[in-house]
């Protein structure tokens, strides 16, 4: 099974998570206190924020994004028949394409070297011919 796993995966910083934990242990305390049960949920939700994880890629089936947060996993799927376009977008340094898929009006983007793209594309003109492709400075 071939995947294109996009090279684009923006980690969040040590001390932005740091800060998060501590906010939410704040919410939740505060809620405890008071005997509130909306910081304890604000404080819940920064923690499910802070703890998911996304994978992003193409395959057979398609766009897949993978949601992950621990207790709770999903999977958005894009078949190839939905998607209409692809156009890429050369990165400033001129190394990456960013591609964006186009499903209805609605756009992912994905970025990844210059080779794999190029593979990306042919493998996505293989999976559905009826993709149009185009460059974002046209």
């Amino acid at each position: 099974m071939k995947e294109y796993v996009s090279i684009d995966t923006k980690q969040t910083k040590l001390s932005t998570r740091i800060v998060a934990l501590i906010v939410s242990m704040v919410l939740i305390g505060i809620s405890i206190v008071r005997r509130s049960i909306y910081g304890g949920l604000i404080g819940a939700m920064i923690i499910a924020a802070m703890l998911l994880t996304k994978k992003t890629y193409v395959c057979e089936e398609g766009l897949v994004v993978l949601y992950d947060v621990i207790v709770y996993k999903y999977k958005e799927v894009w078949p190839w028949e939905d998607i209409l376009e692809i156009h890429r977008e050369l990165s400033p340094d001129g190394k990456k394409y960013a591609l964006h898929f186009m499903k209805e009006v609605m756009s992912k983007r994905l970025v990844y070297d210059i080779p794999q793209a190029k593979a990306v594309m042919n493998f996505a003109k293989e999976m559905n011919p009826e993709i149009h492709f185009g460059d974002v400075n046209d």
